[in-house]
């Protein structure tokens, strides 16, 4: 039995007693390693959200991380789904590709065992020839536990390992827009999708690209006219790019504006408002022409595809519903 396999035997044999330093109960957690009086101490964290982060600065010996997602009385089991950063996301919105480069991906500095019956079963390790940053696992009875080992010290660089989760139940009883799949969305679905989205807006597809890492495929959309987007917390460039995009807004929302056109049509050559949009490799999307109202949701840190009808199907859409007074919320086209 190897030296790492003796610690993981150690750990899950005295966990009860193990060292707790800062423990967590709430979406998002951070703490530092430099807080841990022993090199093979472990600290619980209690995560009771359905999505959020964990960043631990420093990492030193070893970080429990306990799901409790709150669900339906009659459900138990869930799937969690991690997300590794290894570095800084690009802004939500940008204006050029440029601007979206982001730095080389760091080492990030842990490995990560899913707790199974008597043993820690591997999820993902820096090492481990998988180049894909989202890894996933199912509950058990009800219960999911993450061990986070931090890798050996290397010299006094400062050192993060920083991943965001999130917590869906198995059975999807209803339409869920973080998990939609590959199929076009039905009417309800598409009303829904807008009134509840981070990202709303009209667009064009001007790009397609296969990202292993993210095991997507990443499309690049031209905003042609935002309708709602929520800032990420983390991503401070998006509130300038947001703010942009409201000044053109300002000037009316209709085409038929021959002064909106002019002012809007000049901006957009100067200032093209873009943005990632990721959409699962299973479903096989690809660029198409044509203008498109784009729902996303941000999962895990980046901009989730949820629904995306083409313009004029919308538009008709709206105009029925309106019309019906059924909308659960203010349809715009």
């Amino acid at each position: 039995m190897g030296p790492e396999a003796v610690f993981w035997t150690v750990v899950l044999g005295l966990i009860c007693i193990a060292e707790a330093g800062t423990i967590g109960d709430q979406c998002d957690w951070t703490g530092s390693g430099l807080t841990s009086t022993a090199e093979r101490g472990v600290t619980p964290v209690y995560l009771r959200c359905r999505e959020g982060s964990v960043s631990w600065l420093y990492p030193r010996g070893a970080l429990r991380l306990l799901f409790k997602p709150p669900l339906p009385a009659d459900e138990r089991d869930f799937t969690v789904c991690v997300r590794v950063i290894t570095r800084p996301d690009p802004p939500d919105l940008f204006h050029t590709l440029r601007q979206n480069k982001t730095d080389v991906a760091d080492r990030f500095p842990a490995r990560i065992f899913v707790e199974g019956v008597r043993r820690l079963v591997p999820l993902y390790a820096p090492d481990d020839g998988d180049v894909r940053e989202l890894r996933c696992f199912h509950s058990r009875h009800g219960q999911a536990a993450l061990y986070v080992e931090a890798e050996p010290e290397e010299g006094t660089k400062r050192r993060v390992a920083t991943f965001k989760y999130e917590a869906r139940p198995l059975v999807r009883r209803h339409y869920d827009p973080a998990t939609a799949d590959c199929r076009p969305c039905s009417e309800s679905e598409l009303e829904l999708a807008f009134c509840t989205s981070d990202l709303v807006s009209r667009g064009v597809i001007v790009g397609s690209e296969q990202r292993e890492e993210l095991d997507a495929t990443q499309l690049t959309w031209r905003l042609t006219k935002l309708l709602r987007a929520t800032a990420s917390a983390d991503s401070a460039n998006s509130a300038d790019s947001i703010d942009d995009a409201a000044d053109i807004g300002d000037m009316g929302n209709s085409l038929d504006d021959d002064r909106y056109y002019r002012y809007a049509t000049d901006r957009r050559r100067r200032r093209s408002l873009l943005a990632h949009v990721q959409v699962s490799a299973a479903c096989g999307a690809a660029a198409g022409a044509g203008e498109f109202l784009l729902m996303a949701r941000r999962r895990l840190g980046r901009y989730s595809l949820v629904c995306a009808p083409r313009l004029h199907d919308w538009r008709a859409l709206v105009e029925r519903r309106n019309a019906e007074g059924t909308a659960h919320c203010s349809l715009q086209h």
